[in-house]
């Protein structure tokens, strides 16, 4: 028991290491859509609360609104753009910007979308921050082949699949969650 403790303060600490995630805790979990599931799970969703979301996210991220909706909340997607299948700029920005205030607002979105494999941009997480959004970003497709450094970018919380990055063991995954988002 002492032995794989160790091991897994020691996992977690090499993780942290690789994101430059010092002002991350990082979850263990069975894999990213248990990362995602714990974020619906606990995020303080109210009837106040925004949840938006891109039309392109992975099928376990589109499953938070139903937490947002059970408890009152309202989801938006935003449609990326035909042409390119990127984040479309005028849309996204409208729904950050007329979201009704609340402390509880939550954007969702992949670096790299697992429908089209188009990464998109991650300065959309300030952004999306400086209208009052904490943010989730879905790191499964784009970390194993993207440097992700948390020092650079800082979303609220970051899903990630370790299977996605090496191949095996299946069943292991992670939630980053910065440290002052924690409770």
């Amino acid at each position: 028991s002492k032995l794989a403790t160790e091991l897994v303060e020691a996992t977690r600490a090499k993780v942290i290491e690789f994101f430059n995630a010092e002002d991350y805790y990082c979850v263990f979990t069975q894999n990213a859509s248990g990362a995602l599931k714990v974020v619906g799970e606990s995020y303080p969703f109210d009837a106040s609360s925004t949840l938006i979301l891109l039309a392109d996210n992975h099928n376990s991220v589109n499953g938070i609104r139903e937490y947002c909706c059970n408890r009152g909340g309202k989801t938006q997607y935003v449609q990326v753009q035909y042409e390119d299948l990127k984040i479309n700029r005028e849309l996204l920005l409208n729904a950050l910007a007329t979201a009704p205030e609340s402390d509880n607002k939550l954007f969702a979105f992949p670096g790299q979308s697992n429908v089209s494999g188009v990464k998109h941009d991650l300065k959309w997480i300030k952004t999306a921050q400086d209208h009052g959004f904490d943010v989730l970003l879905d790191a499964a497709a784009f970390v194993p082949a993207n440097r992700l450094d948390l020092r650079t970018v800082k979303p609220d919380f970051v899903s990630v699949s370790f299977y996605k990055i090496f191949g095996y063991p299946t069943g292991i995954g992670a939630l980053l969650v910065r440290k002052d988002k924690f409770d």
